[in-house]
């Protein structure tokens, strides 16, 4: 009788040491997974800021956290996933410094994939098309149901978990972009001999400058710096508003609104346009000939080496000339120009040139490298190719826009235009 009661008080215990200890893990699972807690070790104060003014934090009906995107869900791996970045947080929390950290270059939608789960998402939001859903969404909902497996919730919805807004939707405002200026060009450049030049576009604020390259009979111009978002506005909001079509006899078209915000938040003014397609860089140079009277282009691949290797004497010197900022483009103004006199002929926006990659082939050469370059990138031979089918993975439209990159922000131009010699016989 005495061996019953202690067996019964034992499995009492046991009962009550595992009830205890259910509920210590309960507490301390709820604990770690609070917003707070994940903040006392992440230490950027930004996140939590442009959390609270998101509007998964704004707009959700119940309470979310940290972990509720950033942990897989419970079932699928939670637990594990959770210790291992634990351990990962601390040593992090005690070894490194978090002012070496750079928060913006992790918030790269290619570096976002990593620290997000799509189950995540998609515990969240099960339905794919709920009533509110607009006609924006569906487009974009039925192109992610086609490309599941390659695809992202945050490839168009990189915001909503930190930051403003984080809807994908045509950006119809950009094209309604405005300059305003007191100066106003009545004519365009005249050139009379191989000197660099200030080009003006007529009846617009719009100029640039142009560098003179001598190369005998083969001698050119070449833009100083890549073509700014002040100029690329400039050929939007003239072709979009006139509603040409690529049939008339103007030879260009107007571009269509791009899916999303193509300056990244970055700004625009002076620095480079990006995000543009190789056929809309190509239009572009046909509507500047038109405007000046000229006949500018896209460089070829010679002639941009030819420019980079005067560019190119020293590493040191190459150093002064880059955009070291690996996160974001930068304006011409913020580094020295190169020894032409050139800015960013290297490592501010890959650039387009006019030669296909391959004889045949739909993809062009890009030279000198972005922001995002590896420093042996930054070389007159190195030269890679545009990816126009997986920059445009995520652009939901059928057919797929011919204007803008929906999945590329690191792609500019810089301008081109023979020097035709007068004094010739």
């Amino acid at each position: 009788m005495l061996m019953n009661y202690k067996r019964i008080i034992q499995i009492v215990l046991l009962m009550a040491v595992l009830v205890l200890s259910t509920y210590l893990f309960k507490q301390a699972d709820t604990y770690t997974s609070s917003a707070a807690f994940c903040n006392s070790c992440h230490v950027h104060n930004h996140a939590q800021l442009s959390w609270e003014g998101s509007t998964h934090y704004i707009e959700s009906e119940e309470e979310l956290s940290c972990v509720s995107c950033h942990l897989p869900p419970k079932g699928e791996g939670f637990y594990r996933e959770k210790i291992k970045r634990g351990f990962k947080d601390v040593y992090a929390y005690y070894f490194k410094d978090s002012v070496d950290h750079n928060w913006e270059l992790k918030s790269r939608p290619e570096q976002a994939r990593e620290h997000t789960f799509k189950a995540s998402c998609l515990e969240c939001h099960p339905k794919l098309f709920p009533i509110q859903l607009s006609p924006n969404g569906e487009i974009a909902h039925w192109h992610y149901q086609q490309h599941e497996t390659d695809m992202h919730c945050i490839d168009c919805h990189l915001n909503v978990g930190h930051g403003p807004g984080g809807k994908a939707s045509h950006n119809f405002e950009l094209l309604n972009t405005t300059i305003k200026t007191d100066t106003l060009y009545l004519v365009s450049a005249q050139i009379r001999d191989l000197k660099s030049f200030t080009e003006t576009i007529p009846q617009s604020s719009i100029g640039f400058d142009m560098i003179a390259i001598e190369k005998g009979d083969s001698s050119f111009f070449i833009g100083k710096a890549e073509v700014s978002w002040d100029e690329y506005l400039l050929f939007l909001r003239e072709t979009e508003s006139e509603g040409r079509s690529e049939n008339e006899i103007d030879g260009f078209s107007g571009a269509t609104p791009p899916w999303g915000n193509p300056d990244q938040g970055w700004g625009m003014g002076s620095r480079p346009a990006i995000t543009m397609t190789h056929h809309a860089a190509s239009m572009y140079c046909k509507w500047l000939s038109v405007r000046t009277g000229k006949s500018y282009r896209l460089p070829t691949e010679a002639e941009w080496e030819y420019v980079a290797r005067q560019v190119i004497t020293t590493e040191s010197e190459l150093v002064n000339t880059i955009n070291s900022d690996k996160t974001k483009t930068i304006e011409p103004q913020e580094v020295s120009p190169d020894v032409l006199g050139l800015h960013h002929l290297f490592g501010n926006v890959k650039e387009f040139c006019a030669d296909e990659f391959e004889k045949g082939s739909k993809e062009h050469v890009l030279k000198g490298g972005s922001f995002k370059s590896e420093k042996t990138n930054y070389r007159a031979d190195y030269r890679e190719a545009t990816q126009h089918d997986h920059w445009m993975k995520t652009d939901p439209q059928i057919p797929k826009s011919i204007w803008w990159y929906s999945d590329c922000n690191d792609v500019g131009f810089r301008l081109v235009l023979t020097y035709q010699n007068t004094e010739k016989p």
